[in-house]
């Protein structure tokens, strides 16, 4: 039977064969027999005959709900490109008194007609608490009206909520202001992104408004900063006038740049600079050798004078287990500042009417550091560091500027579960000179701690995945110091700090935390201990 079929049908196939040659479609249709392409699809052909097997049933009205076409209005829009978050804070502190006079002679003792031989009544010098308020906002848009287009500001407002008398221990900057209070737009500026489609300018950034520009000094301007990123440089130029919350300062004008070069890939050059009153200059250099070294180095000047040279290098396991840094610094010059580079500035608000403190300058020194960590197993971390100082020349030694050696030693473990156990010691040996028959009445070069020793420990628990965290810890400090008048060894002050952090939803956080510390008898005999308690909260949105 399979033959004979084979033989019926290969007549046929033959037959279709020479028509489909001979004649093409065109053809078979002008003949009036029908063309393979004029054949429904086999799919359209299935749909047909399965059409009507299945009934349709109606749709229940309660599952098919009108939706209204969704609206993108203005106000729509701004929401999704907004953005917002803040921090508020409520201190409260409660000082708790020894009843030894202060370090000026005041006692607390109400004030009477005739002298006390005790010392000088002042009850107010001894107010025992205080309230203050802090509040910071920072807000903005990304990408609204234009995409190239992002806004930010920063607001901070801080006050005392408490009526603090002259003399109080609780007094700050705050009360030298009227109400007792501050407001300050920290920063407020507009950022451009690729101010043209091509050109130099198509990968740029301009910001205009208030805003902190970080180089060789950090600036604090009203004014622009322009940024070009290329393949192989980024340039940033700024510059405008100088805002200050504290003073009114004569000079206003100040300006730079910062220009990075990508040498190669694994290297780079940086040069930056700014003008105010005289320029600071830093040259930045940093080169990573596979696969796991990084070698910086930086060289500062100072209105042409050189300040700073130094260098360090970092080295990590291909594991990541261990990490070790190796520095070294010298202090080239004393031409630079103490504090910060606005020294030089004259203040024109009466209200300053004393000069800033000046502590002198930095004498030249040496210092070489080195610290490391190892992971020594997964639930214990051990790291440490040293650091050496010593002072070019041992006469430029004085109270706040000496040789010494700093050590410190430090273990993270997790002994159970998601308990975390943090424990330092550190130990610093100062080097000063003997004061005995070498000072004159007013001279403190020699005056200063010569040993600290600190010991402190803190324990974290997580519940919840970390939404609950607790937290508790101590400290204990151990003090030896002179002055010309007296040696004092084994000064002793301690502390408790706790903390409670619970992280809600939509990045919405509260936080409780309480110290206790003990005051420092030398310096503030009259005050025993303080406790600060913080209650606050942290949003976004």
């Amino acid at each position: 039977m399979d033959l004979f079929d084979r033989l019926l049908r290969a007549p046929a196939l033959a037959i279709l064969a020479g028509v489909f040659v001979v004649s093409p479609p065109a053809t078979l249709r002008a003949q009036g027999l029908p063309s393979v392409a004029a054949e429904p699809p086999i799919e359209q052909a299935w749909d047909s005959l399965l059409s009507d097997v299945i009934p349709q049933a109606p749709a229940d009205k309660a599952l098919t709900v009108p939706q209204p076409a969704p609206r993108r209005g203005s106000i729509d829009d701004f929401k999704n490109h907004f953005f917002f978050q803040g921090q508020t804070e409520y201190i409260r502190v409660e000082t708790s008194f020894s009843g030894r006079p202060t370090p000026t002679g005041v006692i607390n003792e109400p004030r009477g007609e005739n002298a006390d031989p005790d010392g000088i009544p002042a009850p107010e010098a001894f107010q025992p608490n205080s309230d203050h308020l802090y509040t910071f906002f920072n807000w903005g848009t990304r990408g609204w009206l234009s995409e190239r287009v992002n806004t930010n500001f920063s607001f901070r407002y801080r006050q005392n909520l408490s009526q603090l008398e002259i003399g109080s221990p609780s007094l700050n900057v705050l009360n030298t202001f009227g109400s007792n209070r501050r407001l300050e737009m920290l920063s407020a500026f507009a950022e451009i992104r690729d101010l043209t489609p091509r050109g130099p300018l198509a990968n740029s950034t301009l910001q205009v408004g208030r805003q902190y520009v970080y180089g060789a000094e950090p600036a604090s301007l009203d004014g622009a900063s322009l940024t070009l990123r290329q393949r192989f440089y980024t340039l940033t130029l700024f510059g405008g006038r100088r805002f200050t919350f504290y003073s009114n300062p004569d000079q206003r004008a100040m300006g730079g740049a910062n220009l990075a070069l990508r040498l190669t890939r694994s290297a780079s050059l940086e040069y930056q600079t700014l003008y105010y009153i005289q320029g600071s200059h830093v040259v930045n250099f940093r080169k990573r050798f596979e696969p796991n070294w990084l070698l910086r180095a930086r060289y500062k000047m100072v209105g042409g004078s050189p300040v700073d040279l130094g260098a360090n290098v970092a080295y990590s396991t291909p594991d990541g287990r261990s990490v070790v840094r190796l520095g070294f610094f010298q202090k080239l010059s004393d031409k630079d500042f103490f504090y910060d580079y606005t020294l030089a500035a004259r203040d024109l608000d009466s209200f300053n009417r004393l000069p800033r403190l000046y502590l002198g300058p930095i004498p030249p020194y040496s210092q070489v550091s080195a610290s490391g960590s190892r992971e020594v197993a997964s639930r214990l971390r051990l790291g440490g560091a040293v650091v050496v100082r010593r002072l070019n020349d041992d006469a430029d030694q004085d109270a706040f500027a000496a040789s010494f050696e700093d050590y410190r030693v430090n273990a993270q473990v997790f002994p159970v579960g998601r308990i975390e156990l943090l424990l330092e010691y550190h130990r610093r040996n100062v080097d000063r000179a003997s004061p005995l028959g070498a000072m004159d009445f007013d001279d403190v070069s020699r005056s200063g701690e010569t040993l600290v020793q600190d010991f402190s420990g803190e324990i974290r628990r997580a519940f919840g995945e970390g939404k609950l965290i607790l937290s508790g810890g101590a400290f204990y400090r151990r003090m030896d110091l002179q002055n010309k008048y007296f040696f004092i060894e084994g000064e002793r002050v301690f502390g408790f700090l706790g903390s409670v952090r619970y992280r809600m939803r939509h990045g919405a956080s509260l936080y409780v935390d309480y110290s206790l510390d003990e005051d420092f008898l030398l310096y503030r005999p009259s005050i025993q201990r303080s406790h600060v308690l913080r209650v606050g909260g942290r949003w976004r949105y």
